[in-house]
């Protein structure tokens, strides 16, 4: 009983908190938008834990909620050793003093000690219940939604009820970015970053520097891989909003750049081939086992090679699982997911307001870093079952770059949702 109460009392107490703050930022939001944002984004973190509870046998999730009970008690105990096991030191001695070999040791295992470490704290408040902990998590994290929400409504107000459905409300995208994994805070990390590349590139400073370092240091020590991939559309970001180019020009540039160096690399020998993190990754994915895998053809560092395998990458992460390939509940929701941006694409293409669409450097930073995240997991997972949970931010992104075509759409949304709370300026 003491347990529901606490559940009860922290979500009700978490979301007006959150509701007060989203209100300083002028925000067009009333209590009803927060709490639905917020009860959805818990239900469906619940379920998460509740489905590879009882159904998966636990995951990762659940690993990490089970070693930070332990961790709770060495905090309590002994804190100087609870912190020192997350420092870069402690590295240091298990790989004997190795520099390189204790770098790669706590960029491998930082988001494990990190999740575990947060849960053993959070413990604290929760009474190690795992439920407690989850809503904990999902009120700090679903900032990076908020923040996400904040960028695209104050450059586009009369997008914001279709925005509102999008940010929140995907029932994939919610799911996997709901549970006690990387990817919600993935998603913060993004936004913070794009939050203060924005307010960098119109006006140095050092609040708007140190968060992106923040931001940067997050994704390199949680998904290193993710940072390599984020950075050119980064860096594409800001140098547009900074020359005021709403155009692509900077993107495509870039990426034509990186495009050119990594073809050039393939020439070289394997040890100097910007292939080979690639190759690796794939290699230690196919070492795991799987009850379900999808046809995906080794990497070989030669051009020739990443063109053939092409078309299996896109189709594995982006289109599969097909409607009649669904195994279970969670691949067949997934097989909807993929009908849903088979749905925005002819939506997109089919507009005939697109060429009036306002072209906007954070929209081609959402294009252009979910195509290129898509395709670089379809060169490196060949299980359905992390590449659905892979993919949620990359169709989140191409998502609202779909939906970003003005029409009647968007009016009907803003005047349902937003009819009492638009006229308001989001900062």
């Amino acid at each position: 009983m003491l347990t529901y109460f606490l559940f009860i009392f922290y979500l009700v107490t978490g979301t007006v908190m959150l509701h007060l703050i989203v209100k300083r930022k002028v925000f067009p939001f009333s209590i009803y938008h927060t709490s639905a944002a917020v009860l959805f984004k818990v239900l469906l973190g619940c379920l998460y834990g509740y489905i590879f509870l009882h159904y998966y046998g636990g995951d990762d999730t659940w690993d990490y909620f089970n070693e930070s009970k332990a961790d709770t008690d060495i905090l309590i105990k002994h804190p100087v050793q609870f912190f020192q096991e997350f420092l870069p030191s402690f590295s240091m001695k298990i790989t004997h003093g190795h520099v390189r070999d204790a770098v790669i040791f706590y960029i491998v295992h930082f988001e494990k000690w990190f999740m575990v470490k947060s849960l053993a704290i959070l413990n604290l408040f929760s009474g190690k219940h795992y439920y407690i902990d989850l809503l904990f998590f999902d009120l700090l994290t679903i900032a990076g939604s908020f923040l996400l929400f904040k960028l695209l409504v104050s450059r586009f107000p009369k997008r914001a009820g279709l925005y509102y459905l999008l940010v929140f409300f995907i029932p994939s995208v919610s799911f996997w970015c709901s549970g006690i994994r990387a990817e919600s805070l993935l998603l913060l990390f993004i936004t913070l970053a794009l939050y203060n590349g924005k307010v960098y590139a119109q006006r140095p400073g050092w609040k708007s520097a140190a968060g992106i370092i923040l931001a940067l240091t997050g994704f390199l020590l949680l998904r290193i891989q993710y940072l390599a991939l984020f950075l050119p559309a980064f860096l594409a970001y800001i140098l547009s909003i900074r020359k005021k180019r709403s155009g692509p020009q900077y993107f495509s540039r870039i990426y034509l750049i990186g495009l050119l160096i990594f073809i050039g690399s393939l020439f070289l020998p394997p040890d100097y081939s910007l292939a080979r993190p690639i190759i690796h990754s794939q290699q230690a994915f196919f070492e795991l086992h799987g009850n379900t895998r999808y046809r995906l053809d080794s990497l070989k560092s030669q051009p020739l090679s990443f063109l053939k395998i092409l078309p299996q990458a896109v189709a594995n992460s982006s289109l599969r699982p097909y409607p009649w390939e669904g195994k279970g509940l969670l691949q067949s929701l997934s097989s909807i997911e993929s009908l849903f941006l088979f749905a925005a694409l002819l939506f997109f293409l089919l507009s005939d307001r697109k060429k009036q669409m306002k072209p906007d450097p954070l929209l081609w930073l959402f294009l252009f870093f979910g195509i290129i995240l898509l395709i670089a997991i379809g060169y490196t997972v060949p299980f359905p079952g992390a590449i659905v949970r892979y993919r949620c931010i990359p169709l989140l992104f191409i998502f609202l770059y779909l939906f970003s075509v003005d029409g009647l759409l968007h009016q009907k949304l803003n005047a349902i949702l937003f009819r009492n709370t638009l006229n308001k300026t989001v900062m």
